[in-house]
């Protein structure tokens, strides 16, 4: 086994590759941000395990001695080739490919994660989502499941409309959604069919907000809301959305009531274990998510 510099001092060697380049004992101290006399003794540490001087000692002149231009000749190259190789191994340390498991509600995957998810892959090729969903109006039974699923390490993270109440979670708030009512055209009657989810957030909310214009509303009842807004593609009605969907291409050509909105009671928040430190992977999500959102809200 043969054992590399065994009895000299890399630092020393270091040093003096960057002064032998120099063209001062100043200078290279301004290049390795160390004083002078640090500079002197890293130099008079390697000429005495050397045994041979490697400076001429003349303070007029700045010159290696026979012994230090042998030693120079390669070694700044040397310690050049080591920083590339070290580079190398964080940049290939940076490309391991690293699953983040996110739970996220059907509709906002539909209406607006799933286009956006090229922009993730292209800023973070290196983190790869597996991506699960639950119904929306779901959360409640939901909570218990998803809060140990996170504990126990199944999950990396749940996009959740609303709050767990556990203090070994960390919620990251995203946004607060607006529910508005959209219609299959401006000349949709009011008298028209509303295609909603009766017990969904958003029903609710803006039937509180909108009691008068919206008690005497014909409810034709589904499971979820995105299906009612699937069904004004051909039918004429109304139906319910965030409005943070409003940008899909499926959405966009709908009539939005400038009126019948109203605001959640709750956030959408981004729930984690809670940590000292958070994997990279889960923090990059966490921060592209928040940041994309609110770029969305912004053109709505």
């Amino acid at each position: 086994m043969t054992v590399l510099l065994k009895n000299y001092s890399l630092n020393a060697l270091r040093v003096f590759a960057v002064a032998a380049n120099a063209a001062s004992f100043k200078q290279a101290a301004q290049q390795l941000d160390l004083s002078q006399s640090a500079i002197t003794r890293h130099i008079q540490t390697l000429e005495e395990q050397l045994g041979a001087p490697l400076f001429r000692r003349d303070n007029r002149v700045h010159a290696l001695t026979p012994a230090g231009e042998v030693l120079a000749a390669k070694l700044l190259q040397l310690f050049q080739q080591i920083e590339q190789s070290v580079q190398q191994a964080r940049d290939c340390g940076d490309e391991q490919v690293t699953t983040l498991r996110v739970v996220v509600a059907d509709s906002l995957l539909r209406w607006w994660l799933a286009s956006r998810l090229a922009d993730f892959n292209a800023i973070y090729p290196h983190i790869r989502l597996q991506l699960d969903t639950y119904a929306d109006g779901t959360e409640e039974t939901l909570l218990s499941d998803t809060a140990q699923a996170i504990q126990h390490g199944s999950i990396d993270l749940a996009v959740l409309h609303g709050r767990i109440k556990d203090r070994n979670l960390q919620h990251e708030p995203l946004y607060r959604p607006t529910y508005q009512v959209v219609s299959s055209s401006a000349q949709t009657a009011d008298t028209a069919p509303y295609f909603v989810a009766p017990a969904s957030d958003a029903w609710q909310v803006l039937t509180k907000h909108h009691s008068t214009q919206l008690h005497a509303a014909v409810v034709q009842p589904f499971a979820k809301n995105t299906i009612g807004l699937e069904l004004l593609r051909s039918l004429d009605g109304h139906g319910v959305v965030d409005s943070l969907y409003l940008q899909h291409p499926q959405l966009e050509p709908l009539h939005r009531s400038a009126l019948l909105c109203a605001p959640s009671k709750h956030e959408v928040h981004c729930v984690l274990k809670q940590r000292t430190r958070h994997p990279v992977a889960v923090v990059a999500f966490t921060k592209w998510l928040q940041n994309r959102i609110q770029q969305s809200l912004h053109h709505v």
